[in-house]
């Protein structure tokens, strides 16, 4: 996974400073997320916060908490041991461990830290490079996918014909968890098989397909302007750039090779959004053939 996973008690959050202060190091374009550990967390802060603020200032920091809510975290399926925080923070990293831990009685740095005054730059460097089998490339997504309702991916050389992209489209479903899910894929039409073989294609990955997802394939064509040239992948919170593509190369050497997987800054997650959003004209783009959905 691409994205750092910080686990911060809720007793570190008492004013509005040290929540501006994670909302200024934690995002989905910094490569950084909090923990939803436990699913009370956000309840826990907004009792704390109402004890040092009130009047405007609480509403402020109301705003503040429910943006970053929305903005900046991941409920993971961890379990959350009765008892105390530090306990069961600490039994769920024995299982699969945070980045960090942040509570004041930590001292076992780099990972166990006592405040979140004490996270540094380094605290926040992330891998950015990725084996390209199928299953590492998915991975790398994982954040914005556990809790998705709609993933939208764009790569020229995509084409459902090829096993290799097939897998990795496979392994990016499996990480979704919301009970619906909606695939967007835009391919360039150029360069691809006959139509009537991708769709055979399309209808043979549907057979296989996890039951929560529903897919809708596009064909485009961007008249030689170079903008279907780049790829990525992105949701509502945020996305990812694949430098070299989801395809998992056929050669097993191949797969063990690096590429880059950058996470993909807040404004070009707008523009992206607005170029690829489904509900309105293409300005960049025109699409050849009308939308292939798995559930018409």
């Amino acid at each position: 996974m691409l994205h750092l996973e910080f686990a911060v008690a809720p007793t570190e959050v008492n004013s509005l400073a040290d929540l501006a202060l994670l909302d200024a190091r934690l995002g989905f374009d910094r490569g950084a997320v909090l923990s939803g550990f436990p699913k009370a967390w956000f309840r826990d802060v907004s009792d704390q916060l109402r004890q040092t603020h009130n009047g405007t200032s609480l509403d402020k920091a109301t705003e503040r908490l429910r943006t970053f809510k929305n903005n900046k975290t991941v409920t993971f399926t961890r379990t959350y041991q009765e008892g105390s925080w530090v306990n069961a923070a600490t039994e769920s990293h024995g299982n699969v461990p945070f980045h960090r831990l942040v509570e004041q009685s930590f001292t076992q740095l780099p990972v166990f830290v006592s405040s979140i005054t004490e996270l540094e730059d380094p605290d926040f460097n992330y891998n950015s490079q990725f084996p390209r089998d199928a299953l590492s490339l998915a991975q790398a997504a994982t954040a914005l996918l556990l809790g998705a309702e709609k993933v939208t991916i764009y790569d020229p050389f995509i084409c459902v014909t090829k096993s290799g992209y097939r897998k990795t489209l496979l392994e990016l479903m499996k990480l979704c968890k919301k009970a619906e899910v909606e695939f967007h894929i835009f391919s360039e039409e150029d360069g691809k098989p006959a139509w009537g073989r991708t769709e055979e294609a399309l209808i043979d990955l549907k057979a296989v397909m996890p039951g929560n997802i529903k897919l809708y394939w596009y064909c485009a064509d961007d008249d030689s302007s170079g903008f279907l040239h780049s790829r990525g992948l992105f949701t509502a919170k945020g996305g990812l750039i694949y430098d070299r593509g989801f395809a998992e190369p056929n050669d097993r050497d191949q797969r063990q090779e690096l590429t880059d997987i950058t996470p993909m800054p807040n404004d070009l997650l707008q523009a992206k959004a607005n170029s690829y959003n489904t509900s309105l004209q293409y300005e960049d783009f025109a699409l050849v053939r009308g939308v292939w959905s798995s559930h018409p």
